[in-house]
């Protein structure tokens, strides 16, 4: 987060990312010969939904994380057929079961089969297990469920291969647990839904969960989601799934006290970790961080996110917080930089309002589409727009607005023009801001609920060598773009990207680096060059006026990026 330094990657592995990440959100063919044959009758790919996204499997060359963007049909099949299915019914402090492949003993129900179960009724501190066979997929209709339990989970997935959860047409299922926990066994179950095998969670009615424990939904697997409306408040995260977490469709209000709305990491394996978001409504409506994982690739969706740290935030498995938060000499580049971490917008609409960072990332981030709307941070200590490795756009409309002081914008390897503007004093809360063109039409208006004194623009309408004005209350600024990444004021390190110019717009004289700010290969800061107390970069320490980054031998290990994705 807060010791970094720009850096630039190799055209090649840049490109190569990219292109995975653009595919859009689909089916298709599963792992195995059943979901195979499950999939080939619906398979539907980004492509031939919008042809305007590329397919493409390639991997970055950077990051191991391999992101699946497919769906299988069993995931968003709703269907069942009530009249062959196992009917469990919840009576109380006791249930009832018609069918074979589960029994009741007292407020426990254990499902040991393969098959669909229909759950309906109340079940006072009570369980439902499930303890079947690795390879057997079981379904859980919910049908007007009220479950809570006083010292465990209510659902406890404990063993099989797949679990769907599907949430019947017109029913409300309210899941309850309490904030003491008996564990049965060495599973650390700590959540309202906690599963050990894939789950999946779809249908169109609503899941009321309360997590007095820890967390809502957790699965030590994937976790994917393609429909239902699920409100959630938890001590911890709202939904967490260790290998990913992977939302289709579906309304999600989330409400969380000291945890995430949604997170997926993997210590143990590097290639898992990681949240795709390609459909739903999505609120966070507080918590520590929004969305995390070890990647973010978000294609689609309404996101809003109001959180006391982060929005997004990109962070390996073994990524501690004292690592992410540390502060230093400098944004972006090398130190620091987590090349398995990333964040790729693709498309959707983001909102985000953050105490901490608007959208960082200890690796790099790529924007293609969408829209982008970030209230950053207030106070210096962190950003709008934060990352580690570099900061690529290539389209979309992205606007931060927050603090100055640890400001980054995007990277000079971007091909769609942005301007990163430090005012002059901050701008109270719910003062506009303005940037026309030449003629005066609108290019972009925002009206911050907080005090800023940064703003980040970057939207198609932008041109080479146009000319702009920003107005942020009695603030008003000339810019020209001539350069990709345009930015004034003081920066911190060489994180700001792109030219540099000051407030009325001009750049000053000189364009090579200032003899003794270069970074030794040791990445220790210079002495003399620390930042001081005051927040103002020490003289000689600025980035320079052309842009120009550190020499190369400051170069990361990736080397250059090419001009173009």
């Amino acid at each position: 987060m807060k010791n970094k330094k720009r850096k630039r990657l190799k055209g090649l592995a840049a490109a190569l990312l990219v292109a995975a990440l653009i595919t859009g959100c689909g089916n298709a063919q599963g792992s195995n010969t059943q979901e195979a044959e499950e999939v080939a009758a619906s398979t539907q790919t980004a492509s031939d939904s919008d042809p305007s996204v590329q397919t493409s499997a390639s991997v970055s060359a950077e990051s191991q994380v391999e992101v699946d963007k497919e769906f299988t049909a069993r995931d968003l099949d709703i269907g069942y057929e009530e009249s062959t299915a196992v009917l469990i019914a919840l009576k109380g402090e006791s249930a009832e079961v018609s069918g074979d492949g589960a029994k009741a003993e007292g407020n426990i129900v254990t499902i040991s089969d393969e098959g669909t179960y229909v759950l309906s009724g109340t079940l006072m501190d009570g369980q439902i297990v499930v303890d079947a066979e690795d390879t057997d997929k079981v379904q859980l209709v919910l049908d007007g469920v009220t479950l809570s339990s006083a010292d465990n989970a209510p659902i406890y997935i404990k063993n099989a291969d797949k679990i769907f959860i599907t949430l019947a047409e017109g029913s409300e299922n309210t899941l309850t647990d309490s904030a003491e926990r008996i564990q049965s066994d060495d599973n650390n179950v700590d959540a309202v839904i906690f599963s050990k095998a894939d789950l999946t969670v779809n249908g169109s009615g609503v899941l009321n969960i309360t997590g007095n424990y820890k967390h809502g939904i957790v699965s030590k697997d994937d976790l994917i989601i393609t429909g239902g409306t699920l409100n959630i408040t938890a001590l911890k995260d709202a939904l967490n799934g260790k290998d990913c977490v992977k939302i289709k469709d579906g309304t999600f209000n989330l409400t969380v006290t000291d945890g995430n709305g949604i997170q997926s990491k993997n210590g143990d394996d590097a290639t898992k970790g990681y949240v795709y978001i390609c459909g739903g409504e999505i609120n966070v409506l507080n918590g520590q961080e929004g969305i995390e994982g070890t990647a973010l690739v978000i294609d689609g969706g309404m996101i809003d996110i109001r959180v006391q740290d982060d929005g997004l935030n990109a962070a390996s498995g073994n990524s501690s917080a004292e690592t992410e938060k540390s502060g230093g000499f400098g944004r972006g580049g090398e130190m620091g930089n987590d090349t398995n971490c990333y964040i790729a917008i693709n498309g959707g609409t983001i909102t985000i309002d953050a105490g901490g960072d608007g959208i960082d990332s200890n690796g790099s981030i790529y924007v293609t589409g969408g829209t982008a709307h970030i209230s950053g941070p207030e106070d210096d200590g962190n950003a709008g727009l934060d990352y580690n490795g570099s900061a690529q756009i290539t389209g979309g409309t992205f606007v931060v607005t927050g603090s100055s002081g640890m400001a980054q914008g995007f990277s000079d390897s971007s091909t769609q023009y942005s301007l990163l503007n430090n005012l002059t004093s901050a701008a109270s809360a719910g003062t506009e801001a303005v940037l026309t063109d030449a003629d005066g039409n609108v290019i972009i208006s925002v009206t911050p609920q907080k005090q800023y004194q940064s703003v980040l623009i970057s939207t198609p309408d932008l041109l080479k060598d146009g000319t702009y004005t920003l107005t942020c209350g009695e603030q008003t600024a000339e810019i020209t773009l001539s350069g990709i990444a345009t930015s004034n004021g003081q920066l911190s390190g060489f994180g700001g990207g792109g030219e540099k110019m000051n407030w009325e717009g001009k750049g000053p004289d000189g364009s090579q680096m200032p003899q003794g700010s270069e970074r030794p290969d040791g990445s220790q800061v210079p002495q003399g060059s620390e930042r001081p107390d005051d927040g103002q970069i020490p003289q000689g320490s600025e980035r320079t006026d052309d842009g120009q980054m550190p020499p190369d031998g400051q170069t990361p290990p990736g080397g250059e990026i090419g001009p173009a994705l």
